[in-house]
């Protein structure tokens, strides 16, 4: 019987802004092997581990494919599987019995991910605002941190990764880029490869410090005096670029 093997081009479904692109490997409907796409203009072909065995997830006997009531104390983690009609039948009856002694704002839907896409993210919501339900800012996890970040610096606009390629001076200050930020690990190696110069500002030696031309170790806690004493120093000796400045700031 012949095999039906067949590669599909996707992308990273995870909350990571690289966007990998993903080569997967179906064999007769199972997925065999992902592996990173080639073509891909930043990942170049490179999946994180964490993706790169994501099929060990979908096959993994822990994932939960049905309802289940939990049976035991809570914390004991004693469950049995009921049906999808007594789960629903459940929920109904506990959000209608929340709606008559205390309104729907004593129901707060807290669904949000980040790894989920416009249709899941978005799907209750008619449901919800139907009942009447408290409103959540969806961005559980950074939009406070967001709101503190805009009012004191700016809009979090990233950089160009890419073009770091061209930079004549990488600084990698407090990030250990070998763990967080992988795909960016090759693009420094290609500006050092032409003439680049690079510079790692962290406390300790990790699997980062092996890129860097040297490692300044401050102190934990004092990098926001380095910076501080860097910004005087660009000041006092009038090594700005004013017509830069001027340009993309106000």
């Amino acid at each position: 019987m012949k095999q039906d093997v067949r590669v599909h081009k996707t992308a990273c479904p995870l909350d990571c802004p690289d966007t990998c692109g993903v080569l997967v490997t179906v064999e007769d409907g199972r997925v065999t092997r992902l592996q990173g796409d080639p073509k891909h203009p930043f990942t170049r072909g490179f999946l994180c581990h964490k993706v790169a065995h994501y099929d060990r997830r979908l096959y993994s006997p822990l994932r939960v494919l049905y309802p289940q009531r939990r049976v035991g104390a809570k914390g004991e983690g004693k469950f049995t599987r009921i049906t999808w009609d007594e789960a629903l039948d459940e929920i109904a009856s506990r959000f209608k019995a929340i709606l008559a002694s205390d309104g729907g704002e004593a129901i707060l839907p807290y669904s949000y991910g980040g790894s989920l896409g416009i249709v899941q993210r978005l799907s209750g919501h008619r449901f919800f605002h139907r009942l009447g339900a408290s409103r959540l800012a969806r961005t559980i996890c950074d939009v406070a941190a967001m709101a503190g970040w805009e009012m004191t610096i700016g809009k979090g606009i990233s950089t160009d990764l890419v073009q770091a390629a061209h930079s004549d001076f990488i600084v990698i200050w407090g990030m250990n880029i070998a763990a967080t930020n992988v795909h960016f690990v090759p693009i420094v190696k290609e500006a050092k490869k032409r003439g680049a110069r690079v510079v790692q500002i962290d406390p300790y030696r990790n699997r980062t410090s092996h890129l860097a031309d040297e490692q300044v170790m401050t102190r934990p806690g004092t990098d926001g005096a380095l910076a501080l004493g860097l910004m005087h120093v660009l000041v006092a000796e009038d090594l700005v670029e004013h017509d830069y400045i001027a340009r993309h700031t106000r």
